[in-house]
C-alpha cells in the first residue's frame, strides 16, 4: 500500500520551488517594497526606547513634525512636540 502517491510529491515540490521563488524575490527587492508601502504615510515612528518594564518614549513624525511621546502604564501618554535642530554654522 502506497502512503505517498507520486503526484502528491510532484505538487509539494512544486510548492516548495513557488515558495523559494518568493523569498528570492523579497530578499532581492526587499527595500523597494517597504519604500512603497511607506510611501504617501503621514505618521512614522522614527525610535521607541524602553525607560523600565512598563515604560516607553517614542519619537513620533507627524507631517514632518517630531513629538515625544512617554507612555506609561497606568496613567495616560504624555505628548511633547520637539523643536527642529538649528545647524551650527
Amino acid at each position: 500500500m502506497n502512503v505517498v502517491r507520486p503526484d502528491q510529491i510532484i505538487i509539494v515540490v512544486l510548492f516548495l520551488a513557488l515558495l523559494g521563488l518568493a523569498w528570492f524575490v523579497v530578499r532581492m527587492k526587499g527595500a523597494g517594497l517597504g519604500a512603497k508601502v511607506r510611501q504617501g504615510r503621514r505618521i512614522s515612528v522614527a525610535e521607541v526606547t524602553a525607560l523600565s518594564p512598563t515604560d516607553r518614549a517614542m519619537i513620533i513624525n507627524v507631517d514632518g513634525a517630531d513629538f515625544l511621546v512617554l507612555k506609561s502604564k497606568g496613567s495616560p501618554a504624555s505628548l511633547t512636540r520637539l523643536e527642529a535642530k538649528e545647524s551650527a554654522e
